[in-house]
């Protein structure tokens, strides 16, 4: 039997800091969890016996010692179950396993300037960036847009960061004057940005408008993959097939029936699990692949997108 790859921990603390987000700390059980960089993501499997939950969560801390990561957690309404299982039965001694930690969401090194931009929970990754930020002296600024009733949470977040550098605002970024502050920018400023897909399309567009070349903005997208109409799936190399019920992934209902499928991010962000498409047509909802890549029809990101059609026959 191959062995299970990752790491086993349990989480060791549990801090509700608004009604929809917690904090919940991992302790590890055995050797120190692998080494993270401001940025890095964790995919935890946890559950209840009845089922287990694959999700992503940005790392916001790594202990020194290497024992504990830190994760915070959006009780989302379109939660297909991950979060709302966390919320509702994550306490201390819950086993997690750490199956993968990467990092698709880095700071870039050589940028004179940082601009980051985050709302919501897309606060995490940059938790992590601004404590690196500080302790190398680099120049930078953080906006960070929440909802009024949230703001005390997201400030107590912060109070510990450089308060000329980290500013909460509860407006939206077309009412508090983002663009303006855009425009003000150099050129030599790097621009990065997490956050709700409205966040996220307001900030790709307006950087477009600006003019900031492609190299210079940076975005992590990550969000809960929708369910639709069930479908089923030919694995064309056995000739099994598979069905992918509405409120399920194309990955999930693989890692149900046994089928040793790529995957990584599990959010339509790194393509890790990337498979060639035989027959059907695909039903595209990542942030990777091209227009000329979707417009083939030949490869699909099993995590988040789906079928227009009745089948779809993978090389699987």
């Amino acid at each position: 039997m191959a062995e299970r790859m990752g790491f086993p921990t349990s989480i060791e603390r549990v801090e509700r800091l608004t009604p929809t987000l917690r904090r919940f700390v991992l302790r590890a059980q055995k050797q120190a969890l692998p080494p993270v960089s401001p940025g890095s993501y964790a995919t935890l499997e946890f559950g209840d016996g009845e089922k287990v939950y694959k999700n992503a969560y940005s790392i916001v801390m790594r202990s020194e010692d290497g024992l504990e990561l830190t994760v915070i957690v959006r009780l989302a309404p379109q939660s297909r179950g991950g979060s709302r299982f966390l919320h509702e039965k994550g306490q201390p001694g819950l086993p997690v396993w750490i199956g993968s930690v990467a990092n698709l969401f880095p700071i870039v090194k050589t940028a004179r300037r940082h601009l980051l931009l985050s709302a919501g929970i897309g606060i995490t990754p940059f938790l992590s960036y601004l404590k690196k930020m500080r302790s190398i002296g680099a120049d930078y600024t953080l906006h960070h847009f929440c909802r009024p009733e949230e703001r005390s949470a997201f400030d107590a977040l912060l109070s510990e960061q450089d308060q000329t550098r980290v500013f909460v605002h509860t407006g939206l970024p077309s009412e508090v004057g983002l663009a303006d502050w855009l425009r003000d920018e150099s050129i030599a400023t790097h621009v990065y940005f997490c956050g709700p897909e409205g966040f996220m399309k307001w900030v790709e567009e307006t950087t477009h408008k600006l003019g900031f070349a492609p190299g210079k903005v940076h975005s992590e997208h990550f969000f809960v993959p929708e369910g639709g109409r069930p479908f089923e799936v030919i694995l064309a190399r056995s000739g099994r097939r598979v069905s992918v019920k509405a409120d399920e992934t194309l990955l999930e209902a693989l890692e149900l029936a046994d089928v040793d499928a790529p995957c990584m991010c599990r959010g339509g962000a790194c393509g890790a699990c990337e498979v060639t498409v035989l027959g059907g047509q695909p039903d595209h909802r990542d942030h990777v692949l091209t227009e000329a890549e979707r417009a083939s029809g030949n490869i699909i990101l099993t995590c988040v997108s789906r079928a227009k059609t009745d089948t779809l026959t993978l090389d699987l």
